[in-house]
């Protein structure tokens, strides 16, 4: 495995496992999410290590996987981290309900096989 790969398939792992623990962590219902400002910053700080971690695998690798919209997910965890007073909890709760376990089902059934 080049040295690449290798740091791709260690931020892969590293995201994914952060998906799973927001995954176990998020509320079942939305209204639950906006009353809970905890959950809301610990979701928030999930998220900007979900960026964290799409931001350390080498750009060659992610060219090679081009079905994710890597660039808004690092976006985004800019935005948590330098504009947190704007984000809006409802955006939150459709990026970790809809969009990050897309995002993890992604790296883990296509992403990590193919860096491996």
């Amino acid at each position: 495995m080049s040295t690449e790969h290798r740091k791709a398939h260690d931020a892969i792992i590293m995201v994914t496992d952060v998906c799973d623990t927001l995954a176990e962590l998020v509320p079942t219902t939305i209204d639950e999410f906006i009353a809970d400002t905890r959950t809301q910053w610990a979701v928030e700080m999930g998220l900007i290590r979900i960026g964290e971690g799409v931001n350390r695998i080498p750009n060659a690798v992610l060219a090679e996987f081009d079905a994710q919209p890597w660039r808004q997910i690092i976006g985004m965890r800019n935005f948590a981290v330098y504009q947190y007073d704007d984000l809006d909890p409802r955006r939150v709760w459709r990026t970790v309900t809809i969009e990050m376990p897309a995002l993890r089902d992604y790296l883990a059934d296509t992403v990590l096989p193919g860096v491996s």
